[in-house]
């Protein structure tokens, strides 16, 4: 028998493993809730009768009562969802040649047997995939950081909004989520300890992310190139066991790949066949395949800056920027001290092997997201849901620094350290804030029309004399708080230009004309027009001799300024003293 102190060891040793495993089940009833508000319940088979009748009515005791998930009335019409339900269906074999990877396509099939066939099996499909990303959240947390940081941020994970309604819907993103974390977490222990058995992980969890988003290469390969160089100790050792894993790798994959190619022609037919649907999104009236690669350097020819501006977008700010409201079901609060968090323990991670390892992951898997996010329906939240578990980590790992010893240190090595992130991200800011006057710019060259819209990126157009960007109704505009208010943007060539300007009096009935100067050079006076439905349009014409090659000007002069106290509740945002003008939504430079 067991001695009470080799109880109390083993105990100690497996305590945080039961606890992610009742973290796990918590967000596994949480969505079991999701599921019966949205789908309703089962009738058979018994099991699921008695999960959605006897316990998913759990769940309203355990989350706040003002979660509420709003009922399906065309359950998974309308995107891929009916399509996966069609293809599990008629899946013959596992690595069957097909638009779709095999595995999310599997597990809906293993569902619809144990559904007796109902269309809810692709959304126990995709809740499968939910909690492996879950528990896969505790593995990564406690491998990068320590166990109770793994369980603070399966935790999270397990309680956020956004991943539990996704978690129902049907989707393959949330199994693409649990493959992904699951294989950072291979790949970190895997560096920490080149071992057979985990190069044998390795293999086999990057091999399933890739068969459920053949796009997971673009992070598997440089990851394991990277665990294989990135330490120099036993670098003879790890480049055997990370050689086992790509060999692992190719053995999960390669069949599919194959398969693909024999019937197909093209290995990456997965991956290449969606270029279509991105170039109808883009206007090409019939648009032929083509690979992502050539799709890519299309774009990049054609439209460099404009596309490194959208690849950077997609890349570093979107993908984080959208995150974080999904606890606000639970406290506003919660949001609000992860995302801060996140962002100092991923300026952390750079300055420590492990660190980079989980950062060229988090960066290389977004790559095939960072150039289509803004188009037809790339931008969806369920895109970058694979990366919300390292951001969450991140921040449990800053928090984790903070309350004990382990950011104690040199104090000239830790202001050095702050003075690279802070000019790393001075930089970054910088170049990101100053991108849009470079895309108006080629854009104008190109003789493309542009819109210098007011908004989340156009302070280098609206640099001063100008409100905040503000909402109102269905556009975003700035205000003029003084008697002339300029609107600065490029043009490559000197020639004529049409422009549009979109605007109104903030008082119609006071202000009944507007000048208009184009650098400095008078242009005439507007008389307005004003709907309340409808902000003003205004054509206007620049003469190629006031045009300046490079930065331009358009004033406007609204007359008489008003305090916005006076000029109703539209403006009630603003200081009721506080003296303006126009309310300005773009300047439009025409083809």
């Amino acid at each position: 028998m067991l001695s009470c102190a080799a109880v109390r060891i083993r105990l100690r040793e497996h305590w945080p493993l039961a606890a992610a495993l009742l973290i796990t089940c918590y967000g596994a009833l949480l969505r079991l809730d999701a599921f019966t508000q949205k789908y309703g319940t089962f009738d058979h088979p018994a099991w699921a009768r008695v999960m959605t009748r006897d316990v998913a009515p759990l769940a309203r005791y355990l989350r706040p009562s003002r979660i509420r998930f709003g009922v399906e009335r065309n359950p998974y019409v309308g995107g891929d969802p009916i399509s996966y339900l069609q293809y599990g269906r008629e899946m013959t074999a596992f690595y069957q040649p097909h638009v779709r990877e095999p595995l999310f396509l599997a597990t809906t099939r293993a569902s619809l047997w144990a559904l007796d066939g109902q269309d809810a099996a692709v959304s126990l499909a995709s809740a499968i995939g939910s909690l492996l990303a879950i528990f896969g959240t505790y593995l990564l947390g406690a491998a990068v950081v320590s166990r109770g940081a793994g369980l603070a941020a399966a935790a999270l994970m397990a309680i956020e909004y956004e991943n539990i309604t996704w978690a129902v819907d049907g989707w393959r993103d949330d199994l693409f989520t649990g493959t992904c974390v699951f294989a950072l977490w291979a790949l970190v222990r895997l560096m920490d300890r080149p071992s057979f058995a985990n190069a044998l992980i390795v293999g086999f969890t990057c091999g399933a992310a890739c068969l459920t988003r053949i796009t997971a290469l673009s992070f598997v390969l440089p990851a394991l190139l990277y665990v294989a160089v990135a330490v120099p100790d036993d670098r003879r050792r790890r480049l055997e066991r990370v050689a086992i894993a790509a060999v692992i790798l190719a053995a999960v994959v390669g069949p599919f790949l194959l398969s693909c190619a024999i019937a197909t022609g093209d290995p990456f037919f997965a991956i290449n066949e969606h270029t279509s649907y991105y170039r109808f999104a883009e206007g090409v009236a019939k648009p032929a395949r083509m690979t992502a690669a050539a799709y890519l350097r299309e774009k990049f020819a054609g439209h460099p800056v404009a596309t490194l501006d959208v690849g950077a977008t997609g890349l570093l700010v979107r993908p984080f920027q959208t995150k974080w409201s999904g606890f606000d079901q639970w406290s506003w609060v919660v949001g609000a001290l992860l995302w801060p968090a996140s962002l100092a323990g991923l300026a952390m991670w750079i300055f420590s092997v492990r660190g980079r390892l989980v950062l060229l992951v988090l960066a290389a898997s977004l790559l095939p997201y960072a150039f289509t996010w803004n188009i037809g329906g790339g931008g969806q939240w369920r895109f970058t849901m694979h990366v919300y578990p390292i951001y969450i980590v991140a921040a449990v790992h800053a928090y984790v620094a903070l309350f004990s010893r382990a950011w104690r240190g040199s104090p000239r090595l830790i202001a050095r350290r702050a003075v690279t992130v802070a000019a790393l991200a001075a930089a970054a800011a910088a170049v990101y804030l100053s991108l849009p006057w470079f895309v108006a710019l080629e854009a104008t060259g190109k003789g493309d029309a542009v819109m210098i819209a007011a908004g989340e990126r156009d302070r280098v157009f609206y640099r001063g004399g100008w409100s905040p960007p503000h909402p109102d109704g269905n556009v975003v505009a700035r205000v003029s708080e003084s008697a002339q208010t300029t609107v600065h943007f490029p043009l490559a060539r000197k020639r004529d230009y049409n422009i549009v300007l979109r605007l109104d009096p903030v008082m119609p009935d006071v202000q009944q004309r507007i000048t208009v100067l184009f650098n400095r050079q008078l242009i005439g006076t507007l008389r307005t027009a004003f709907s309340p439905d409808r902000v003003g349009s205004y054509a206007v014409h620049l003469p190629a001799a006031w045009v300046r090659t490079g930065e331009n000007e358009i004033t406007v002069v609204a007359e008489p300024m008003v305090a916005a106290g006076s000029a109703g509740p539209r403006f009630a945002w603003l200081e009721p003293a506080q003296q303006v003008g126009v309310r300005f939504w773009y300047l439009r430079i025409l083809e």
